[in-house]
């Protein structure tokens, strides 16, 4: 006779496999720390590459849409990219070029630093700091303390380095590109049946994830960047072009990101305008009023629920990825942390980790949204689902509810009806005694005007409730 266990047993060898799984996460995780560590100079301009393709990606998407193959769009999207980043490099290095060859404004600005030294040690709060900082470094020492040496050797072996910097990128770059139009072939040869549908859910929403969030992050540091050079050249501002690259650059760390980028301008900004303090202070007050439309109303309006990552995991992902790979790593750490969410939402065995990475609790009416985008419902989505009722305690009328509303959302979207849809809609109908007229007017395919009209008024009737 089979041994009955109890609910207390299965909780807890489900709590064991959860906490091996845990165990092991950590265990591949900090080999994964230390190789990242040794082969950075291998593996920094390898994951730029693949942040740089995450930004080329939308814009040959709408290519491939508009007629162009996908080689072309890919190619198109490449040598637009090498064009404008070689022309913003050019008008940056000529900037800072003039800046550091004019001694005199050089010398000008070692005197305002001396004097604001000066006359901070009168101040209430910072006076005891700087009367005992080391004062005796003028900003050329501190800058080349920082690698940033005003001399014509030292600027043409930076600019040789970054040249060869951006040509491992773009090696990266072009191997990554033909090889993503090769995988999904191999996927589907190496993965037949169901296992091909789960991997094809995983690219499309880790796709449309890291899309959403290249799209919003790229218009907010555009107009962050835009607004912050204007206001830097209208207030007499050197290296304003710098100073709008630096905002739109940083402006994809979340967070912190912009308000890094506009401490550079306001520092200089200080020496510049310290005989001239309310300029100053309208100065300072219109970069942080920038910030603060571009990040906190202008994004927030854009991105709704593109990421759905925990803020202060995303804090911790950025503060780890600076101490790792500097800058570089801050920049392009949330792209990789929604594609590591989205895998491991998509296995059973790592789904509370992606649970916790979230930002908000689980939401059915999402999970059955996310299934039913593509008009089908594959055997691990729907088990998927089965086991959010059941841990939310959700009765079958709420399922049902949930299930016809994604699928009318998809059907309207997508301008057709899947059998699988028509299903989950007609069980729906039946709650609202609208079964008869919905059988009779909904059908598979293409969507008529009148299926239209209907479904389009069920979902309204769904949003009042």
């Amino acid at each position: 006779m089979p041994k009955v266990v109890s609910n207390r047993d299965w909780s807890t060898v489900t709590f064991e496999r959860r906490l091996q799984v845990v165990y092991h996460g950590l265990v591949i995780a900090a080999l994964v720390i230390l190789s990242a560590q040794l082969l950075e100079g291998v593996l920094k301009p390898l994951f730029l590459a693949f942040g740089l393709y995450f930004v080329l990606k939308p814009g040959a998407d709408w290519l491939s849409n508009h007629g162009f193959s996908t080689l072309q769009a890919n190619g198109t999207m490449l040598l637009l990219l090498i064009l404008a980043l070689s022309l913003i490099g050019l008008f940056a290095w000529l900037q800072v070029d003039a800046f550091l060859s004019d001694q005199a404004k050089i010398d000008e600005l070692e005197l305002a630093y001396t004097n604001l030294l000066l006359t901070a040690e009168n101040w209430p709060l910072v006076g005891d700091y700087v009367e005992n900082m080391d004062t005796s470094q003028s900003p050329s020492k501190i800058l080349a303390d920082m690698g940033i040496e005003i001399g014509s050797a030292s600027q043409i072996a930076s600019l040789s380095g970054m040249v060869f910097n951006s040509l491992t990128v773009l090696f990266f770059l072009l191997f990554i590109i033909f090889e993503a139009n090769l995988l999904p072939g191999r996927i589907e040869a190496a993965f037949p049946g169901d296992s091909l549908g789960r991997f094809q859910n995983i690219a499309e929403r880790a796709r449309d994830g890291i899309n959403a969030y290249i799209v919003v992050k790229t218009g907010v540091s555009i107009g962050t960047g835009l607004c912050a050079g204007i206001l830097c050249l209208l207030f007499g501002i050197d290296l304003w072009f710098v100073w709008a690259i630096l905002a739109i650059i940083l402006n994809y760390v979340p967070y912190i990101g912009s308000l890094i980028a506009s401490v550079p301008p306001m520092i200089l900004g200080l020496l510049m305008l310290n005989d001239q303090p309310m300029v100053l202070l309208a100065f300072v007050g219109l970069l942080v009023a920038n910030q603060q439309f571009w990040g906190g109303f202008v994004e927030t309006k854009w991105s709704g629920e593109a990421l759905d990552l925990s803020p202060v995991l995303l804090l911790l992902v950025v503060a780890f990825s600076y101490w790792l790979w500097g800058v570089v790593g801050m920049v392009i750490s949330v792209p990789f942390t929604v594609i590591i969410k989205i895998v491991l939402d998509t296995v059973d065995q790592t789904r509370p980790l992606a649970v916790l990475m979230s930002e908000r609790s689980p939401d059915l009416q999402k999970v059955w949204n996310d299934a039913l985008r593509d008009g089908r419902l594959d055997d691990w989505e729907f088990t998927r689902i089965l086991e959010l009722q059941r841990n939310l305690d959700i009765d079958e009328g709420q399922m049902n509810r949930a299930a016809g509303r994604a699928a009318m959302i998809s059907a309207l979207e997508r301008d057709s009806m899947s059998p699988i849809e028509r299903e989950f809609i007609l069980k729906h109908s039946r709650a609202v005694s609208m079964h008869k007229d919905a059988s009779s007017v909904l059908n598979s395919g293409a969507l008529s005007p009148m299926a239209r009209e209907m479904l389009e008024s069920m979902l309204s009737s769904l949003e009042e409730e």
